[in-house]
């Protein structure tokens, strides 16, 4: 059974009642995390809820979500009076908060978390090997996810993400095989597919007007026909290393959906965005290992179900 909570902005907790139907989405980058829940609700508690700021899901006692109230309605219906909760993960803070421009002369982990996401009560774990990076600069205009986005994929090669306890994770994904789809597995629907529009051969990442550039190649891409190149100009100021971190991100970056097996299966939280999943059907020609990219799971009309977007094991998902 979903157990749900919701606490107010004074910092009050109040349990929410049985949820009828529940939906979660989870990923990486954006959109970020969602929820949407359904329960009985009484009379006379219309306004019960209009301060409430954080929800929280616990399944089988595991925590499953941490996220931010964005709606709520109360509805009477032929069904009688129900409640209609809905929000984000986390990630909503650092996304509806714009950055300050900032040029940062050395740009570390330590920094960056202190000036764009520390100040909104979140805690970040991980990111010991991200780099120190020369020349960082903050747009004015940007959200803080996108400073961090930025820092963090760029120049480390890591997609953030919030866990299911609302922390800012800054490593990669581990090698967990948390699910196997065979024959055995209650499967109501799949889909591949392969996308080959906006994937990128060739990066080359220029300065304003200092001489000097620096090429990423994708092989395996040319070798398959492939001719998609991009310029990428930085400020003056941005080093050697910075400038081929930029390069390969963006390479990178561009095959993500490259490669996209999506999975219809019976039951909850049967994996997590970047676990692996081993896919191994009879008379599939698609089969093989892959990586959670998103995940959502919800209880309605057809019970649970979970529904799993697999990428490239070495994607950026």
């Amino acid at each position: 059974m979903i157990q749900c909570w919701v606490t107010k902005g004074d910092g009050t907790m109040l349990t929410l009642p049985t949820a009828v139907s529940w939906r979660f989405c989870y990923g990486t980058d954006t959109p970020c995390d969602s929820f949407e829940v359904q329960c009985l609700w009484e009379r006379g508690q219309e306004k019960e809820l209009s301060s409430a700021s954080r929800f929280y899901a616990q399944w089988e006692d595991e925590r499953v979500f941490t996220g931010v109230v964005d709606e709520y309605a109360v509805v009477c219906g032929k069904e009688g009076l129900y409640l209609e909760l809905s929000g984000r993960g986390m990630a909503a803070l650092l996304l509806d908060n714009e950055a300050m421009p900032a040029q940062y002369q050395r740009a570390t982990k330590a920094v960056i978390v202190a000036d764009h996401v520390t100040p909104y009560g979140i805690t970040a774990v991980g990111g010991d090997s991200l780099p120190v990076v020369s020349g960082f600069r903050v747009s004015s205009g940007e959200s803080e996810w996108s400073v961090v986005r930025n820092y963090v994929c760029c120049y480390g090669g890591v997609v953030p993400r919030f866990d299911r306890m609302g922390r800012l994770v800054l490593d990669r994904h581990g090698d967990r095989t948390a699910l196997k789809i065979g024959d055995g597995t209650v499967l109501t629907g799949w889909e591949y597919r392969e996308d080959r529009h906006g994937v990128l051969s060739q990066v080359a990442v220029r300065r304003n007007t200092y001489p000097g550039v620096q090429w990423v190649s994708d092989r395996s891409f040319l070798a398959e026909g492939g001719k998609a190149r991009r310029v990428v100009t930085v400020p003056n100021a941005t080093g050697t290393a910075a400038m081929r971190y930029t390069a390969d991100y963006q390479l990178r970056a561009s095959r993500r959906e490259r490669k996209r097996m999506t999975a219809a299966l019976a039951g909850a939280f049967l994996a997590w965005p970047g676990d692996l999943v081993d896919v191994s059907l009879t008379g599939c020609g698609a089969n093989g290992r892959y990586r959670v990219a998103q995940a959502e799971v919800s209880c309605g009309e057809d019970g649970l179900t979970t529904r799993l977007v697999l990428g490239e094991p070495e994607s950026m998902i």
